[in-house]
C-alpha cells in the first residue's frame, strides 16, 4: 500500500466571477468523495466543502421563546410568574416572592397595513387633487394663498409618489379629498 496516494488533477480556465479569464486553475479530486474541487498549486490532497460540512455536527440554532414579555430586561422592575424579581434584567434573589407578578399589556390594536388596492386609491385621489391644486396655484395672487396651496401640494405629491406620511389617517383623507 502507498504512503502517499495520488489524486486526479485537472487544470481549467477561470470562468467564475472572481477568477481571471484565461488563467489556469488547479482542480484536484477530493480524498473523501472524489468530487473535483479547486485547490492551490502546492497542495497534495484536499477535502471538498461538502465533505467538510458533513464532518461537523449540525448547529443548534433553534430559538427557544421564554414566557417573559418582550423587553423585560429593559423594565425597571419585572416580576415573573414564579415570583422572581428583576431590576433592569438583573435578578434580585432577596426580593423573591415579595411582589405580585407583573402584568404586561398587549398591544390594544395592532396597526393595520394598507392593502395594495387602498394605496392605489390614495395615489389616484392624490393625483387628481394635485392637478386641481396646481391650477389653483397658477391663479393665486397673494403670497398667503400660495403658501397654503404649496403645503397641500407637498402633501399630495408625497402621497402620489407612494410615500405615505406616518400620521396619515386614510379614512379622514378620503372623506376630505374624495369628491
Amino acid at each position: 500500500m502507498e504512503d502517499n496516494p495520488t489524486y486526479a488533477v485537472e487544470y481549467r480556465k477561470g470562468s467564475k466571477w472572481n477568477e481571471r479569464e484565461g488563467q489556469m486553475y488547479k482542480y484536484m479530486e477530493c480524498k473523501s468523495c472524489g468530487q473535483m474541487a479547486k485547490s492551490s498549486e502546492d497542495s497534495i490532497a484536499i477535502t471538498c466543502s461538502q465533505c467538510v460540512i458533513e464532518m461537523w455536527e449540525p448547529l443548534d440554532t433553534g430559538y427557544i421563546k421564554s414566557e417573559r414579555p418582550r423587553g423585560w430586561t429593559l423594565m425597571s422592575e419585572f416580576v415573573d410568574k414564579d415570583g422572581n424579581v428583576y431590576h433592569s434584567g438583573k435578578e434580585q434573589p432577596e426580593l423573591k416572592d415579595t411582589l405580585p407578578p407583573s402584568t404586561v399589556e398587549k398591544n390594544k390594536q395592532p396597526s393595520k397595513r394598507m392593502t395594495k388596492r387602498e394605496k392605489q386609491e390614495l395615489v389616484y385621489i392624490a393625483g387628481l387633487n394635485l392637478s386641481r391644486l396646481k391650477k389653483e396655484l397658477s391663479k393665486a395672487r397673494w403670497k398667503k394663498d400660495k403658501k397654503l396651496l404649496m403645503s397641500e401640494i407637498k402633501l399630495h405629491s408625497k402621497i402620489a409618489s407612494q410615500k405615505f406620511p406616518r400620521n396619515l389617517d386614510k379614512q379622514s383623507y378620503l372623506s376630505k379629498y374624495k369628491k
